[in-house]
């Protein structure tokens, strides 16, 4: 998954150094990304809110909201019965109550009206290939004040990395990053669309019309955190592991990478693949 709080090692944001970074860049400061999305619900809904997080899977940072939330309700939604079940199994060996488990599917998402203070997307917006339906219903099952909040990939569709990617991407790791880092690839290539549906259909499919496709339904985005990873995840995936974080030698190496990132997106040769925001309706 390439959400902006990680998951596998193929996932470039699992490095501390490399989360202290994207925090920073996004906020000013080094904070948890999960932590992020526990302080907007608790400061942009009331005690008793209801919050949808669509797409949950086994619902791992779900149940961790409803722990951290206790006076809220979490309804965690997703398509793959096996996937709640074990939500639901882990929720009860926690003891966490405050939390739904509900079969649902985002390319077809039927809500009740006015029925959620807050709707989070946490690596999962990413995924719906629905988008113009999906936010319409997502507006229509806000209550009046609600917000849909994301942290989200937000780059090439399929991650089929722009040229400007490629050129910067193989520039530093012909420059910058030494032989012992480049276990998985040389160059920046873009993985053919073909694997990446069999992989996983339904990832990054309209990645790069997210934001947009949320504005044209009526959206207004009052609140935008740039995360940056534009250069550092082309050149990072699937070898960001060999980075020792107790290894100064390689931390500096990385610090490079962050430097030539921020240039880059400062000249506008570079845009955000990954942000944080948070929208509501215009009216």
């Amino acid at each position: 998954m390439h959400a902006i709080d990680g998951g596998d090692r193929d996932n470039y944001l699992n490095h501390p150094l490399v989360a202290a970074y994207t925090s920073l860049r996004a906020l000013g400061n080094i904070t948890s990304h999960l932590d992020v999305v526990i302080a907007e619900i608790r400061t942009k809904t009331p005690a008793g809110g209801r919050i949808l997080s669509p797409g949950c899977g086994a619902g791992r940072k779900e149940i961790a909201l409803a722990r951290a939330l206790p006076d809220r309700v979490i309804i965690a939604g997703d398509i793959a019965e096996s996937a709640l079940q074990q939500g639901r199994e882990q929720a009860a060996r926690e003891g966490v109550t405050n939390i739904e488990f509900v079969s649902q599917n985002f390319n077809d998402l039927h809500l009740e009206p006015k029925s959620f203070h807050a709707i989070a997307g946490m690596g999962a917006f990413h995924h719906v290939e629905n988008l113009e339906a999906f936010w319409l219903e997502c507006r229509r099952a806000l209550r009046p004040g609600g917000v849909i909040m994301g942290q989200e990939y937000i780059g090439p569709d399929r991650f089929q990395w722009t040229d400007a990617q490629v050129e910067e991407g193989d520039r530093v790791l012909r420059d910058i990053v030494p032989a012992a880092h480049k276990v998985h690839h040389t160059r920046v290539v873009r993985t053919p669309v073909a694997e990446m549906i069999a992989a996983d259909p339904s990832e990054a499919v309209r990645s790069s019309e997210l934001l947009g496709t949320l504005k044209a339904v009526g959206f207004e985005l009052f609140g935008y955190a740039s995360a940056g990873g534009a250069l550092l995840q082309p050149v990072l995936l699937n070898q960001v592991h060999t980075f020792d974080p107790k290894d100064w030698a390689h931390n500096l190496v990385l610090s490079r990478l962050f430097a030539e990132e921020d240039r880059l997106m400062r000249e506008g040769r570079l845009k955000d693949d990954f942000c944080m925001f948070v929208t509501q309706p215009l009216t």
